[in-house]
């Protein structure tokens, strides 16, 4: 008995086999210099090299030539996150003018098309405010700098990306931040732990386009976890 997940006109591989091959070659190319030049956060990558990956492969192992319902459920779920999180990565840092077609193929994922629409530069930023609504809730309300009555994100845009981290200091950049995620309604409510309440998180976003490209991040704010 043999399952692999299905894929819908996708180049990432649904055999788990050649995934793990396709996501070995992804992780050797992302090299410490490229992982710097392509702004790609240090704590994106030790996600994607640790508990995530080391999930897929020991449950890839335990898959025998006639595996059980548990192991090929683990598996897959493992092989499900693990493409979620690369996805990620594609979007926000690799389909970026800096990461040329060659580098696409080198990695496996298909080149831009950079004949049929050029890039388009994002010159709108945003602002927001911090909310807190009950406990372990923070909501951020945010909107185009300059047009703060308008619920609408600006035309041909993805969203916002929204990064937040925990700390009493403020980070210095926005590659130091520890979490993210995509913002493509307002409000945005941020969940954390208990464990949380009573530090301080600080929050930026900055407008990504439909083509991949981020502009330019907030202000950093901060507000103390309830």
């Amino acid at each position: 008995m043999t399952t692999t997940i299905q894929s819908n006109r996708d180049f990432i591989p649904s055999n788990a086999t050649l995934f793990e091959q396709w996501v070995m070659n992804l992780n050797a190319y992302l090299t410490p210099t490229r992982v710097t030049q392509w702004g790609i956060p240090a704590a994106t990558i030790t996600e994607l090299r640790g508990d995530k990956l080391e999930e897929f492969i020991n449950a890839q192992e335990d898959v025998s030539n006639d595996p059980t319902r548990a192991q090929l459920a683990r598996r897959n779920q493992a092989q499900r996150e693990l493409i979620t999180l690369i996805r990620f990565i594609i979007r926000f840092y690799l389909r970026r003018p800096e990461v040329t077609d060659s580098d696409l193929i080198a990695m496996g994922i298909p080149p831009i098309d950079r004949i049929r629409t050029m890039h388009k530069v994002v010159t709108e930023k945003v602002d927001f405010v911090l909310q807190i609504i009950g406990i372990r809730r923070i909501v951020v309300d945010f909107w185009q700098q300059g047009i703060e009555h308008s619920k609408a994100k600006p035309r041909g845009y993805d969203g916002a990306v929204l990064i937040w981290n925990i700390g009493d200091e403020r980070p210095p950049e926005a590659d130091d931040f520890q979490f993210h995620t995509m913002a493509s309604r307002r409000p945005f409510t941020i969940e954390f732990t208990d464990e949380d309440r009573g530090q301080t998180v600080w929050v930026a976003l900055a407008w990504q386009n439909e083509r991949g490209i981020r502009g330019e991040w907030s202000e950093f704010k901060s507000t103390v976890i309830p």
